[in-house]
């Protein structure tokens, strides 16, 4: 009967049977996998029990694979700064092209072709928008339909967007003239007191 010796390794605390699994040492003694010291010395170069460093003898043998999980570790920050780069861009390019979006229903409210606007901004309305860019699209039609003289829609469209952002002081003013165009003295002075 064969009668192996069992210790334990310091990292994985599994047992460590002499002459079959492969082990290290520190310069104190403690014995570790040598597989689990592989995956340790990424972090640290000393005994995780007593802190001394491992000889150079060891330190060595595992330099190869410690260069390839720095680089690996290297290539992820950097795909993923990249990514990170890549998403400020795409939102830059839509903050962008939104921004022309709006220039060109500027220019349509500026030559009075009111229906063509609406339809436009009901066309670019959608979940995907930002909370932002959805409350702008509100208040442009709120504003639209104010100026074809649809108060009432002009009204409902410019209270949702006062109700869901209180500071937007150009929907308070366009909703006061709303008001003030059905005779609504009060509530128009209620919304013209809150442009700033």
């Amino acid at each position: 009967m064969v009668c192996y010796l069992l210790v334990n390794c310091i990292i994985c605390h599994m047992g460590i049977i002499e002459g079959v699994d492969k082990e290290q040492t520190c310069p104190n003694g403690h014995q570790v996998h040598h597989d689990c010291l592989k995956d340790w010395l990424i972090h640290s170069q000393n005994c995780p029990l007593c802190n001394e460093t491992y000889s150079s003898s060891i330190l060595v043998q595992f330099k190869n694979y410690i260069q390839q999980k720095e680089d690996e570790k290297l290539f992820a920050l950097q795909n993923a700064m990249r990514l990170e780069e890549l998403e400020k861009l795409k939102k830059l390019a839509e903050k962008m092209a939104f921004l022309k979006f709006e220039e060109s229903i500027n220019v349509l409210i500026k030559e009075k072709e009111y229906e063509y606007a609406l339809s436009r901004l009901d066309f670019h309305d959608n979940e995907n928008q930002s909370p932002e860019r959805s409350l702008k699209i509100l208040f442009l039609k709120g504003k639209i339909n104010y100026m074809r003289g649809r108060f009432d829609l002009a009204i409902n469209q410019l209270f949702k967007l006062v109700k869901e952002k209180y500071d937007y002081p150009e929907g308070f003013l366009y909703l006061g003239k709303a008001y003030e165009a059905l005779g609504l003295k009060d509530k128009a002075k209620w919304a013209y007191e809150r442009v700033k």
